[in-house]
C-alpha cells in the first residue's frame, strides 16, 4: 500500500468515526506505529486532521461542523426529548450538559430559566446560554476539538474531579443491551464517564436512531443511568428488553402527538 492509499484510508476512517487511534490504524494498514504517526503529522500539516495524543480527530476548516450537521438530524424528536428532560430540573440545581446535540436542545429549553448553574464542556451551549445572566455557567476546560466545538482532556478532567451536579444529561452514539452505552470519540467518552460519576441523577438522552447501535468506546452500562429519555419512534421490543434489564425509560411525544 503506497502513501496516498494509506492517507485516503486514514481520512475515510476518520470521516466515518470522527476519531482514529494510532494502534488501530497500525493494525488496519499493516504498518508500524511510527509510520502511522508520520502519516498523521503529514495530514495535519495539510490541514486535514488534528493530531492528538494517541491518534487524531477531524479538522473542521471552513465547513459546517459535524455538530451543526447532527443538530438538524431528527430535530423534532430531539426537541421532544429536550422538553421532557428540562422538566426534571429544579430551581437552584447544578446541571451538567454533555456533548450531544440533544443536550444543546435542553440548553435551548433553559434560556428562560433562572437561578440554576450549568456545567458543560460544549462551546455551542456556552455561547447559547451566555445572554441569560440568571444562569451561572461553569466550563471545566481542556483541549478544543474544533470539529465539535467541544473541550476534552486531562485538564478538564482534573477540574471535574472537584465538581458535583444534581442532575446530568448525556448523549450517546449507541445504546445496546449487550454493549451498553457507547460513543465515537475516546477522549470525550472518558470525560462523560467521569461526569456521570459526579451527578446525583444521570439521564441519558437517546433518540430512536441510537438504539441497537454499538460505537467504538463504552461510556457506561444501563445500570449506571437513572433514566433514559427517548422518542416515540423507538422500537417497543427494544424498550421492553432494556426495561427487563432494569432500565427506567420515558417516551417523549412530539407536539401534536401527545
Amino acid at each position: 500500500m503506497n502513501l496516498k492509499e494509506r492517507h485516503d484510508r486514514i481520512l475515510a476512517r476518520l470521516r466515518a468515526n470522527e476519531t482514529v487511534e494510532i494502534g488501530e490504524l497500525s493494525k488496519v494498514l499493516e504498518v508500524s506505529r511510527e509510520t502511522v504517526r508520520k502519516d498523521l503529522y503529514e495530514l495535519e500539516r495539510d490541514g486535514l486532521l488534528t493530531k492528538v495524543r494517541g491518534g487524531a480527530i477531524l479538522t473542521s476548516g471552513d465547513v459546517e461542523t459535524a455538530y451543526d450537521l447532527r443538530k438538524a438530524k431528527d430535530a423534532e424528536a430531539k426537541k421532544a426529548i429536550a422538553r421532557l428532560a428540562a422538566g426534571l430540573i429544579q430551581p437552584g440545581d447544578t446541571v451538567f450538559l454533555d456533548y450531544g446535540t440533544t443536550s444543546f436542545m435542553v440548553a435551548e429549553e433553559l434560556l428562560l430559566f433562572e437561578g440554576i448553574t450549568v456545567v458543560t464542556n460544549t462551546l455551542p451551549i456556552v455561547n447559547l446560554l451566555i445572554p441569560n445572566t440568571s444562569i451561572s455557567i461553569m466550563i471545566p476546560g481542556g483541549i478544543v476539538r474544533t470539529n465539535e466545538n467541544s473541550l476534552y482532556g486531562p485538564f478538564g478532567a482534573r477540574n471535574m474531579d472537584h465538581l458535583f451536579m444534581n442532575i446530568g444529561f448525556f448523549g450517546c452514539a449507541g445504546i445496546d443491551t449487550r454493549a451498553g452505552i457507547t460513543n465515537h470519540n475516546m477522549f470525550e467518552t472518558s470525560f462523560s464517564t467521569l461526569a456521570m460519576e459526579h451527578c446525583q441523577k444521570v439521564v441519558l438522552l437517546a433518540d430512536h436512531t441510537k438504539f441497537d447501535v454499538v460505537a467504538a468506546h463504552k461510556t457506561a452500562i444501563p445500570e449506571d443511568v437513572d433514566l433514559i429519555i427517548t422518542d416515540e419512534a423507538v422500537p417497543s421490543a427494544t424498550v421492553l428488553a432494556l426495561q427487563k434489564a432494569g432500565a427506567d425509560i420515558q417516551i417523549a411525544h412530539e407536539i401534536g402527538n401527545a
